[in-house]
């Protein structure tokens, strides 16, 4: 982003400066914050396109995109041939929900230069998102053309055949996006969940490979959790969740997912109806599916009488529930 213009600059200013003193003092007092500087540098500089980009840069970090666009704008009045001004401006675009407008800033970007890696990824990650999938593919097999190892490309290519329904092209993708970037946590990520449709058991080998490059993924942990559970592995399934609790006492549906182990699979109905009250105390307002298999953990363990208020109380935040209907039937209410 052409940060080395923002430091030379800098010190071109510096060099300006009354050295008598205290210099460093005054320096400081100057340029309190990266903002100060900037300022500083464009008032110093106010046709210099990369110092207005730089700050949109720091809106942009600041999630200030108002101010980020405002500068982006200045930026292209001043040099509307650079491609990273526009791709700026296209993530400002898309975060605003203007699809349309952000792709037409990577079309200018792409006039100007067809052959920005960048601009062509970004083209194709754009018309994956609005479902333009013969679009995507052209302009990532054109990034491709460039740059032949670039594994962003080779990932979007398989989200995009994930998309469209071709399983084997998909897998193909990722596993050559992965080639090329051993690090490629969402490539491992998609993977995994593809293998585990059919319950495969090298999804779980996917699954620690994300977790090497990202150790504490929720998201990871839970997919590897859900393998497991599906597959009847119920204790490593519960260390799982309970490294996820570990992390974050506040992810509901670990709670739930040990809960539904102990009922279903371990016939542990003291340690479901605890699990399953941690789910309610930390889910949703009406987590109904959790009052009632608490109310159906009393049920299985002899205690009518807290399976009948579980029920009840399921039944108070969704009347549509039948199977906590159903439950009170089973108790002759």
């Amino acid at each position: 982003m052409k940060n080395w213009i923002l430091f030379v600059a800098f010190l071109a200013v510096l060099s300006a400066c009354d050295y008598s003193g205290d210099t460093n003092s005054q320096v400081e007092q100057q340029f309190e914050t990266p903002f100060d500087s900037i300022n500083g540098l464009i008032k110093q500089s106010p046709g210099n396109s990369d110092l207005y980009f730089e700050r949109a840069i720091l809106h942009y970090d600041q999630k200030d995109l108002a101010s980020s666009l405002s500068d982006v704008g200045r930026a292209l009045s001043l040099d509307s041939s650079n491609a990273d001004y526009y791709i700026l401006l296209s993530n400002i675009k898309l975060l605003t929900k203007q699809s349309r407008e952000s792709r037409d800033a990577l079309l200018k970007a792409y006039n100007y230069n067809p052959t920005n890696v960048d601009v062509l990824i970004k083209l194709g990650e754009i018309y994956m998102l609005v479902e333009e999938y013969e679009s995507s593919f052209r302009y990532l097999n054109e990034a491709l053309k460039v740059d032949v190892h670039n594994a962003t490309a080779y990932r979007l290519k398989g989200f995009n055949y994930k998309y469209g329904g071709d399983t084997m092209n998909a897998v193909s993708s990722f596993q050559t996006a992965i080639e090329q970037d051993p690090n490629d946590y969402d490539s491992y990520m998609q993977l995994g969940l593809l293998f585990s449709i059919p319950l495969k058991p090298i999804a779980i080998d996917y699954y620690d490979n994300a977790l090497k490059v990202r150790p504490n993924s929720m998201e990871a942990l839970y997919a590897k959790g859900m393998h497991l559970q599906q597959i009847g592995e119920s204790r490593k399934a519960l260390a799982i969740y309970n490294q996820m609790i570990g992390l974050n006492a506040a992810f509901f549906n670990a709670h739930y997912n040990k809960g539904y182990i102990y009922l279903e699979q371990l016939s542990i109905f003291d340690s479901a109806a605890s699990a399953f009250t941690d789910a309610i105390a930390n889910g949703p307002k009406d987590y109904f599916q959790a009052v009632y298999n608490r109310g159906l953990a009393s049920e299985r363990m002899g205690d009518p009488k807290k399976a009948e208020n579980d029920y009840r109380l399921a039944l108070s935040m969704n009347p549509q529930f039948d199977p906590a209907a159903q439950g009170l039937s089973r108790l002759g209410k």
